[in-house]
Parts: structure tokens; sequence; C-alpha cells
């Protein structure tokens, strides 16, 4: 993997930033952005400096910070104000965030910081390259942000760890700042004017979790799909709720494409195949947790490429206050030889967390959505009166009044039956999902829309952002649990239909001569029982960590595992791998 160079005039895309964050990716600042950035300093420099410009206050320059900005500093405070600024604000509380959170977080800082609107030095940049590169993880409790004036407290640990103050993490290990600095022949900063507001005074750290979350995001959504198809084909639903012409008529992007995926994955199915005709089966139609499922991932999907553009445009802009912009002298004349210059400092409220805190909620409403949907079709598959011959709780080997044609049973009948009798199979994982839905409803309180005034009133308007995207990657751990599950379910349900090679029917035996007679059963050949190719692939990838369930054990080992494998992709790879194109 190519270094990434972080440049002036370079987008990051969000993939640039997982592959840093979580892969480990390298960085180097481009040599023509280390040369605007030092010009850009010599400007400010030469401004303050300036004869004119004695005695006039400069936020963040020459003045205290916040509801403290009628202090003035002289000059000799200038670089003590800047490091009191970091060590102050560093009071964030409780356990310290994941390291890739944080490590997303510095990228997303250094590249605000290298579009040369704030001022401060090339090496402030190369030193959040530099540790990162190192594996230097700046240790940063989770929570004390309010998103506005930007994640101060978080950013304020980051900025400590470049002075060599507090603890990071290297390979793991909690350690000393400056020792860590020291081993890695990094040298520790001393801040000079307007470079602690510089570092501290944005949303990068809710941004990063935004970004983290949405590459996660993504592949529970994907997996969403397969557990659809999965319990679409075993439930005996049919494929044409996701026909392309149906959905031309309603042409909402996130609808079309996950009916696509849905449609796809189903494709030359045997089982589909097999009841497909209404007189062998007698169906019309399919509850609305299978039929609609089109329309209700889509909407989750158009949140998903909302929430990615907001995440990109903020991975890319300059949002800490004040920000440099060109001098345009007065009338007077005044400080003519500045126009052009980096040197107008203006106050304004990019720091502000709305727009991304209002994405990230985003993402917590689809995630909300997406479990409540795999909850149903849990419930469903526990319900013998429901589930079309699969049995109470799917206890193996299904409805055993409904597995053999009529007047035989199987070989095995009165073994299975007692089996059965003290069996509770998949009963307490179907609670489970219930559980895990009524969890990410919880975490569904909208903070973005509970402003909590701060900073003696100065901030009186805050986004919260932070708190919903935490919440956000608690909500995603849980709904990765909940299709673990629908995973689990899918492969027993799929397991039984082999076993059974039938399949209940309510169609009438004859139109004309049944007298009313209804068929109960269609015999099925083995070949008939398996599903679409793609969803095979995917049934030997669940089958490597969930076995079938004969007799009841402890299941919560295999799940957490299927859930891990789930927030990897595994089983969106394993289709891949099969031919299909998400």
């Amino acid at each position: 993997m190519r270094p990434l160079i972080v440049s002036s005039d370079v987008e990051l895309s969000l993939q640039d930033v997982v592959e840093v964050a979580v892969q480990g990716r390298t960085v180097a600042l481009a040599r023509s952005t280390k040369r605007l950035l030092a010009q850009r300093r010599s400007e400010l420099k030469a401004f303050v400096g300036a004869r004119e410009n004695k005695g006039v206050k400069i936020y963040d320059i020459n003045t205290g910070f916040g509801h403290n900005v009628h202090f003035s500093v002289d000059d000799a405070g200038l670089e003590l104000l800047q490091q009191c600024l970091i060590r102050s604000h560093s009071s964030a509380v409780g356990p310290d965030a994941d390291v890739e959170t944080i490590r997303a977080t510095m990228l997303l800082r250094a590249r605000s910081l290298s579009r040369g609107h704030s001022s401060v030095r090339p090496e402030i940049v190369e030193t959040l390259l530099a540790m990162l590169n190192a594996g230097i993880t700046p240790a940063v409790p989770r929570h004390g942000s309010v998103s506005a004036s930007g994640d101060l407290a978080p950013l304020s640990h980051i900025a400590l760890a470049l002075l060599g103050e507090g603890s990071v993490y290297v390979r793991g290990k909690r350690k000393n700042a400056a020792a860590a600095l020291g081993a890695a022949g990094i040298k520790k900063l001393t801040l000079g004017m307007k470079e602690g507001l510089a570092l501290n005074n944005g949303v990068q750290y809710s941004t990063a979790l935004g970004i983290l979350a949405a590459a996660k995001f993504d592949a529970l959504l994907k997996t969403a799909a397969i557990t659809t198809a999965l319990s679409t084909q075993v439930m005996l639903g049919a494929d044409t709720p996701f026909r392309e012409d149906l959905h031309r008529l309603r042409p909402h992007a996130g609808a079309q494409r996950v009916a696509g995926w849905i449609f796809a994955l189903m494709k030359n199915s045997p089982l589909r195949d097999a009841h497909q005709p209404h007189d062998i089966d007698g169906e019309l139609q399919d509850p609305y947790n299978i039929r609609c499922a089109a329309q209700i991932l889509g909407t989750c999907a158009e949140l998903l490429d909302r929430a990615r553009a907001t995440f990109r445009i903020e991975a890319n802009s300059v949002t800490d206050n004040p920000i440099a912009l060109p001098f345009r002298p007065g009338a007077d004349g005044k400080l003519e030889r500045f126009a052009g210059q980096y040197v107008d400092i203006v106050s304004g409220g990019h720091f502000h967390g709305m727009p991304v805190a209002v994405d990230l909620y985003g993402l917590v409403q689809a995630s909300a959505i997406v479990a409540t949907l795999v909850n149903l079709r849990c419930a469903r598959f526990v319900d013998a009166s429901r589930n079309k011959g699969l049995g109470s709780d799917l206890k193996w080997p299904g409805d055993l009044d409904r597995t053999m044609p009529a007047g035989k049973t199987h070989p095995k009948h009165e073994e299975l039956k007692r089996r059965q009798s003290v069996s509770s199979a998949l009963m307490i994982p179907e609670y489970a999902t219930a559980s895990l839905a009524n969890a990410i409803w919880g975490l569904a309180m909208p903070s973005h829309l509970f402003s909590i005034p701060t900073d003696a009133g100065q901030e009186d308007h805050v986004s919260m952002a932070a708190n919903v995207g935490l919440r956000l990657h608690d909500a995603l751990a849980r709904l990765a649990d909940a299709l673990a599950i629908e995973l689990a379910f899918g492969y027993q349900a799929a397991m039984i239909r082999r076993e059974m090679r039938g399949i209940p029917s309510r169609a009438p035996v004859d139109r004309e001569k049944s007298g009313g007679k209804r068929r109960e059963w269609i015999p099925l050949k083995a070949a008939e029982c398996e599903l679409s190719p793609v969803s095979e692939e995917v049934l030997d990838e669940i089958g490597k960590h969930f076995k079938v369930v004969t007799q009841d054990r402890s299941l919560s080992g295999e799940l957490a595992v299927l859930a891990r494998e789930v927030l990897e992709g595994s089983f969106v790879r394993r289709a891949e791998r099969a031919g299909m194109r998400f």
C-alpha cells in the first residue's frame, strides 16, 4: 500500500481515512504543502508584529479564549497561553477511546491544518503524521465533548501528546508520551501563537467516529441484504418483490439498489423454484419483513449515502477558529503591504458539529430500522404456526408431524419426539434479538436536539455530535449481534429443509375435483432443497462458525464469533467471491 500524501489541494477519501486508522497505512506531508504552511506562518508573524498592530487585540493571538476573550496577553505570554490552553482542556473523562478512532482523528486534524488557513508551522502537521507512522496514539478519554466549539477535550488530549505530556498507546500498551516520542525519535513540540487552538478547535473526533461507523454500517447493511435473501428462501418466500421492473415504478435509489442485491442473491435458487407455482404451496404474499425489505433497507442505504457525503466534506474542511483568509486593506491604506496574504483573522462557526451530528444520528436510526427487521423475522422463525413447517424454535429436524408423507413417520420419530419435548433449541436467541433491537432504540436518543449551554453561556448552542457518534458505535455492535443470530437461524432452517425434503402446502389437491381438500405436504428431491449458488457459499461460511443445533447447547460463543465475522465483513466477502456484486 503506497503512503498517503497529505496535501493542501488533494482531498482525502473516506477509504484513505479507514486505511490509515485501521490498516496502518503510512502518511507523509507533501513538500509543496510544507512550503505553503511555512509561508503562511511567516506572513502571520510579520502581520502580528507590524507596528500598526501594536496594542491591537487579535482573538487567539493575544487574548484569552471563550468567555475569557476580554483578557489581554502580552508578548511574553503568547507561547504559555497556548500550552495552558491544551493542558487545561485535556480534561475528558471515562474509559479511553479506541485507537482506530484516535488515529482517524489525528489524520483528519492534519488534513484540516494542511489547508493553510490555520497559520501553524509545518512541524505541527509533520509531528501528527510521524506519530501515526510510529504507531503512537494519544490516550483520549471517550467523554467530555459537546462538539461545539469543536471536540475541545478529545483534541486537546491529542495535542497534549505532541507536547510530550500525558499518555499514549504503542502496540497496545499505555506509555508515557515523552518516553514514547523519544524512543521513536520524534521531537516534542512547544506550541507558538495560535497553534493550540488550531489543534483543538474542530469536530474531527466526531467525524472520525462517523467515518469509521459508515464503513462498518456498509458491511452490516450488505449483510442484512444477505440475511434477507437467506430468510426469504428458507421461509419459502418470493423473489418477485425485488424485481427491477417493479422498483422502476417507485425509483428510490436506495430501494432499487437493495432490491437488486436481494434479487441477485436469490438468483437460481432451486428451493425458490420448487415452490414458485401457486398450485404448489398456495401462498400469495409474504409478510412485510420480507416483501418490504428493499424499501426498508433501501432507506437505510440512502441514510448511509447522505452520511458519507457529509463526512467527506467534513474530512476536507477547515474547521478551527479563527481562520486566516486573504487580507484586504481598508480605505486608509494601512497594512497595504499585506494585501492578499493570509493574515485576515476571521472568527466564525466552522467548529460547530451539527452537520455531523445529524448524519451520525441518521446511522443510529438506520441501525434501529435494520435491527427491528431482523427481530421480526427471527420471531417468525421460532413460531411453528408461521414458519412453514420448520417447527417450534427451529428444533431438529423440524415439524415431525409433517416431515413424511401421510401415514408414514420418521424412522427415529419417537426418539426425536422425546428429544424435542425437552428442547428449547433457538428460543432464547430470538429473545436476544428483541433485547438487541430495544437496546438500539434506547441508544437512539437524539442528543443533538438537546443543547446545553456551556462556557458561561457564550457557547449557548452545542451539537453533542460526539455523544451521538459514541452511541452509534455501540448500536453497530448490537446490530452485528442481531444479524449474527439471523444468520444462525437461516443456517439452521436451511439444514432442516434439507432434512425434511418437503414443503408444506395450502394449495387445493385438484381445483375441480378436490371438494375443497388441500395438500398438506409436497415432497422435494435433495437438489430442490438447495438455496441459490451465492447463498450456498454463505451457508458454508456460516457453517465454519456455527453448527446445526440437534441437541441443546450454549450458543453464546458461536454467536459472538458470528457477530465478529459480521463486523469484519466476512459474509459479504464470501458472497462477492461467489460472484455477487454489491
